[in-house]
């Protein structure tokens, strides 16, 4: 039966039900986070799921679906012309609750209308990867990444802008000597650890995994080649609140960290190869 058809107490339920069910499964995830390859999971979701901004989204599609290229809900498939095959399991993502009984939450059927009031609620909601759907072929995403160099020199002028006056120096060579990769990551890494420090608040063994991480997903965002990540020790720690661990609090920082670098990197200039383009302050604050 489906859900328009349940009688409102019964959608009440099992809109609950859902609800409960995705805070358990992320419950559960935290405390598997702890392994290099779900870690990695999380924060290659947090890179490629852009359109479901929210980082504890970004590690609830990552520990579900890690292989994961592009997610919508039901309708939004519908509306691109492809439809998800019957019997596919949904992904559960967190969606707002809006202009609705707080005891009747959302669901895949009754979608959220977007719009300017703050959510009341948090609840479970469906989306799909497109591999659990047919229909007509849908073009590829334009790759908005920039040159390698494009990365180096706006990272340059982000870190320098943030009073670092050797930002084109890695350790004692200039940027501009070393292959664009290699130097755009040793910047992002950079960046990050600086990021990850100003938030203040963040144990010393923690910064680098946290930066390594902010800086893996600022890479595949901008697509150079992501450096290698380290689990934060904060994975092991236990706490008296099971549903905020501290390697949430990390996943968060790392996600969130690595999407505001990746938008002072921005798209390549052709005019200019990017070295001529100011960031304000206010924006390399990161």
């Amino acid at each position: 039966m489906g859900y328009r058809k349940l009688a409102p107490d019964a959608r009440r339920a099992l809109g609950k039900q859902r609800t409960a069910e995705l805070a358990d499964l992320l419950q559960a995830g935290y405390a598997a986070m702890g392994r290099r390859d779900v870690w990695a999971a999380v924060m290659r979701a947090g890179a490629v799921h852009l359109n479901y901004p929210g980082p504890v989204n970004a590690i609830a599609i990552g520990l579900q679906a890690p292989e994961a290229t592009r997610v919508l809900s039901y309708a939004a498939w519908q509306e691109e012309g492809r439809q998800v095959r019957k019997g596919e399991t949904s992904i559960r993502i967190w969606g707002p609750m809006r202009g609705r009984r707080e005891d009747e939450p959302s669901t895949l059927e009754d979608p959220e209308p977007e719009g300017e009031a703050p959510a009341r609620g948090w609840v479970s909601n469906a989306v799909f990867d497109i591999s659990q759907t047919d229909g007509p072929s849908v073009e590829p995403r334009p790759i908005s990444g920039s040159p390698a160099q494009v990365v180096r020199n706006r990272l340059i002028s982000a870190l320098t802008a943030q009073g670092d006056h050797r930002a084109f120096l890695i350790n004692g060579v200039p940027a501009e000597a070393i292959d664009p990769e290699d130097a755009a990551r040793a910047l992002l890494l950079k960046a990050a650890r600086a990021g990850i420090e100003a938030m203040g608040g963040v144990d010393a063994e923690q910064v680098e995994a946290e930066a390594a991480a902010a800086a893996h997903v600022a890479a595949r965002i901008v697509k150079v080649p992501p450096g290698p990540l380290l689990v934060p020790p904060s994975a092991g720690w236990i706490t008296a609140d099971p549903k905020n661990p501290p390697v949430k609090a990390s996943a968060v920082r790392a996600i969130t960290l690595g999407r505001t670098l990746a938008r002072l990197i921005g798209d390549a200039c052709p005019c200019c190869n990017g070295t001529r383009h100011g960031i304000d302050r206010d924006q390399a604050e990161v």
